[in-house]
């Protein structure tokens, strides 16, 4: 049970936890944590008041997962920094090729990608969104305040998970309507052939970004096999988990196994 409504955990699958403890928390300074859960193969990393719970998954691979936004399911998860290109020089140095570049992107925020040692996908951004569409100005104000008092220096804070769904009234309902998270605003990517609409919605302390395309989507391969690397299920701070769950078996999701549920497009959850 929690005050604090949203997005409280992202769990990712790892081949090698030594490594990539030396990637979140020496290379991107996320700091090392308490979670709900631990014993051997487990690390917890707070980067902000969101965690990361890494798994050590022994063999295994990312189940499927590609980088392409047209597939649905978790596409990325996303850190404020205070700047890009600082944090990118880093990354650089220690031999991380980048999937995209530091660059200015549509909104008016600077970003990169790229991908931690098993293919998890990564962004770093910097700035705040000037939105094309604004939903609620009380929240893109305050997320333009908070940018402008972010140190340079500043090491990364959770900021984002990014989904890729297949209807976007679906992933309202189920999203706004049944959790109760509120739309801040959308970007349109003119630029882009496929219809690319990103619509944010705030999850507690962190931002569910969903993307939505014209082009036709992919199924989500995503699946409970417990060597999974790479996005496994994101954690969501509910009121009660029991009632929640029932809420959203009739929004549409389905039970995958154990405490994990699947949202209409692929996108696992857990309740705490």
């Amino acid at each position: 049970m929690s005050d604090q409504r949203g997005i409280r955990h992202v769990e990712i699958g790892v081949a090698d936890l030594a490594r990539s403890l030396g990637f979140y928390r020496d290379l991107l300074d996320l700091a090392p944590a308490q979670g709900p859960v631990g014993g051997p193969g487990v690390a917890w990393l707070a980067a902000g008041s969101v965690l990361l719970k890494l798994v050590e998954t022994g063999d295994g691979d990312l189940g499927g997962w590609v980088n392409d936004d047209l597939q649905r399911g978790i596409r990325h998860i996303g850190f404020k920094v205070g700047d890009v290109d600082l944090r990118a020089e880093r990354v650089r140095d220690a031999g991380v090729p980048f999937t995209l570049p530091p660059l200015d992107a549509v909104g008016g925020v600077r970003i990169a990608f790229f991908q931690d040692p098993d293919g998890t996908h990564l962004e770093i951004t910097d700035n705040y969104l000037r939105y094309h569409r604004v939903a609620s100005p009380e929240l893109a104000e305050r997320e333009r305040l908070a940018a402008l008092s972010r140190p340079r220096t500043a090491p990364p804070v959770f900021d984002h998970v990014a989904v890729t769904s297949a209807d976007l009234d679906v992933a309202l309902a189920f999203y706004r309507d049944t959790l109760g998270y509120e739309v801040v605003g959308q970007i349109t990517q003119d630029q882009d052939p496929r219809g690319f609409l990103i619509t944010y919605l705030l999850a507690g302390d962190a931002v569910l970004e969903v993307f939505t395309f014209t082009a036709p989507t992919i199924a989500s391969p995503w699946t409970p096999d417990p060597c999974r690397r790479g996005f496994r299920r994101v954690a969501l701070a509910v009121e009660d988990p029991e009632e929640e769950a029932l809420r959203l078996t009739e929004a549409g999701a389905r039970v995958a196994h154990d405490d994990v549920l699947v949202d209409a497009d692929g996108v696992p959850l857990t309740l705490v």
